[in-house]
């Protein structure tokens, strides 16, 4: 058995040392509370969106608390096994160094002081796919030896299960059911009477808004229906990047979705500042023209920038469009969902891994937020044919539709007499989920038209579903 001898230090040294440890667990406190964000890729929010979510990991934190007498030394290590494998370390508190071993379930940490009475919060996450997770023993160390006896099992403070099957896709499709507002949308550019200038409001979910590739400029020219280009003049609805490409209005896109989904808690952090305030502030670049402005004030300068196009030099959109993929990239990574009901994306960085990007101390702390929510919402539980919109329309209307398996679809306009006008899908094998097919007019006059969607089984075998509905073209 090891014998422990204590010695006493003097007054003055004391004093010393618990200025430094007061300043060391001020220092953990602080990294420890630094909220986690979440932003978006403009190229993520254009995948297919992927099947059902299912647990892969857990998020567990711990605390240890240094109970030895008062007279002892303070401790500066800690060892702990676990039931679990770790797959990740978010939180150390403070530990400069930190080994995992014994098949990443053994942690030794070592080199922060923690006096007697104190305690540290250990967080990481842990290949258990469900709640469970535990410390099987424990204790702490002095200059890497063990000191004091040994602790049998220590339950978690916290519990979360993990889910990564999301990606962009799904995202996208629910922050567009669940978050964006009808009939609002999502606007870019500035809704104005001001004549020859025009702006674009998004009211559905699609993966063709994104990615943009194109140079970044102002809202200059659209390709209509009849592959003309022609000058914004007004709102532009529901555009696919085919009609404007500008990979200014892509990464803006990205940067709003991802505003809009932390001010409604649907990503962390759910009690701190908002995305859309935290202050741009790069100290490596004072002349950097965004530096002392909030995310939400730079969104509002590139809207103005998109609708005014002759208020802005060409070489301010490739500025300001590098600015917001700056950020947009800052909180990128996996889609890691936390809890499911409620809906709950997981911050991928702390705030303070994004030097350019501040707390902002003028604004006050929310509310929590939440947002009530289950997965199996977004998949579709029937065949359906939706209205077309708008109705009446001219020159484009679009038509919406759901699958609930994968099947080989017809899709034909008629007019009254009959006669088909359009084909505009001729037995194509789609995939489950939801679709869109825009249908443009061209030279046939107004009138009452009929549109009959056909879907067979991906065999050929059986007709799943067959339905007409009408509308009406205004010219």
């Amino acid at each position: 058995m090891n014998t422990h001898y204590v010695i006493r230090p003097s007054k003055h040294y004391l004093i010393k040392l618990f200025s430094s440890v007061v300043t060391v667990l001020m220092l953990s406190s602080l990294a420890l509370s630094q909220p986690m964000y979440r932003t978006f890729s403009q190229y993520d929010l254009g995948e297919k969106r992927a099947k059902p979510m299912k647990a892969v990991a857990t998020k567990a934190c711990f605390v240890f608390r240094n109970s030895s007498p008062m007279d002892l030394t303070t401790v500066n290590g800690l060892y702990a096994r676990f039931n679990s494998t770790i797959l990740s370390i978010s939180s150390s508190s403070g530990f400069p160094q930190f080994l995992v071993n014994a098949k990443s379930r053994i942690i030794e940490a070592s080199g922060a002081s923690i006096p007697p009475g104190d305690s540290v919060v250990f967080c990481a996450t842990f290949a258990k796919k469900s709640p469970g997770t535990q410390v099987e023993y424990w204790w702490w160390t002095v200059d890497g030896e063990r000191f004091t006896a040994r602790n049998n099992s220590l339950q978690p403070t916290s519990d979360q299960r993990i889910f990564t099957s999301i990606n962009g896709g799904n995202v996208r499709d629910y922050i567009y059911k669940s978050v964006i507002t009808q009939p609002t949308g999502l606007v870019l550019g500035l809704p104005t009477d001001t004549p020859r200038v025009g702006w674009l409001r998004f009211m559905k979910a699609d993966r063709k808004y994104f990615p943009h590739t194109d140079e970044s400029r102002c809202l200059d020219k659209i390709l209509t229906p009849s592959g003309i280009r022609q000058r914004f003049r007004g709102e532009v609805r529901n555009p696919h990047v085919k009609r404007h490409n500008n990979h200014l209005v892509g990464e803006l896109h990205a940067l709003k979705l991802a505003v809009y989904a932390n001010d409604r808690g649907v990503t962390e952090p759910l009690d701190e500042t908002l995305l859309g305030d935290l202050l741009y502030d790069d100290l490596d670049n004072l002349s950097d023209p965004y530096n002392g402005k909030t995310i939400r004030q730079i969104i509002a300068l590139a809207d103005s920038a998109l609708t005014y196009c002759s208020h802005f030099q060409p070489s301010f959109y490739a500025e300001i469009d590098s600015c917001i993929n700056r950020i947009n990239t800052a909180f990128g990574g996996a889609y890691n969902v936390i809890s499911s009901t409620p809906y709950l994306i997981a911050g991928t960085r702390s705030i303070t891994d994004v030097p350019f990007l501040h707390l902002n101390p003028g604004v006050a702390r929310p509310q929590t937020r939440f947002v009530g929510y289950d997965p199996s919402d977004l998949e579709p539980t029937k065949f359906e044919v939706q209205q077309n919109y708008p109705n009446p329309f001219n020159p484009i209307t679009t038509i919406d539709f759901s699958l609930i398996e994968p099947a080989i679809v017809s899709l034909q306009v008629y007019n009254l007499l009959g006669q088909e006008v359009a084909t505009l899908l001729d037995r194509s094998e789609l995939e489950d989920g939801e679709h869109s097919v825009d249908f443009v007019s061209g030279d046939l006059p107004s009138g009452v038209y009929l549109y009959k969607l056909t879907a067979v089984g991906v065999d050929g075998s059986k007709e799943l579903y067959q339905l007409v509905k009408r509308m009406l073209l205004l010219k």
